[in-house]
């Protein structure tokens, strides 16, 4: 069995315990979201029903987000080579994410969001050096 870098233990573990607490919260958000779509309907209120199917889509996606990650977690315990694939997948998006909210309000949310990419940034950056892609059997 191949030796898993230490880093990667840490970045699978934080995977593992992000990706639980995303599908806790997604699934409160899907419930609520379902709740206010039914009661909307119910009580013909158009924009609380409206409200209520954004937040259950929204709760319906984070929990596939979340499922994401927790896959991602374990296939980086098991040093499988997908799971470096879909970690610098995912480690990208959040950095795509945290640069396009800089720039959505004013000085505080860029100072925020600067603050924000360091750790995926560092975590990017930590998964395409050359020792831990040949622990991924990643030629580059």
């Amino acid at each position: 069995m191949k030796k898993r870098p230490t880093g990667i233990t840490i970045i699978a573990i934080i995977f593992l315990i992000l990706g639980t607490l995303s599908l806790l919260w997604s699934g409160i958000v899907f419930g609520f979201g379902g709740l206010r779509t039914l009661f909307g309907g119910i009580f013909s209120a158009d924009q609380m029903a409206a409200a209520g199917t954004a937040g259950a889509w929204y709760g319906f996606l984070g929990m596939i987000t979340a499922v994401v990650q927790i896959v991602t977690g374990f296939g980086l315990l098991s040093m499988k080579k997908w799971a470096w694939i879909l970690s610098l997948a995912a480690i990208g998006l959040s950095v795509l994410q945290g640069i396009s909210g800089m720039f959505t309000g004013g000085p505080f949310s860029l100072m925020c969001g600067m603050l924000g990419l360091l750790i995926p940034v560092m975590v990017l950056v930590y998964l395409l050096l050359p020792g831990v892609r040949s622990s991924f059997e990643v030629e580059g």
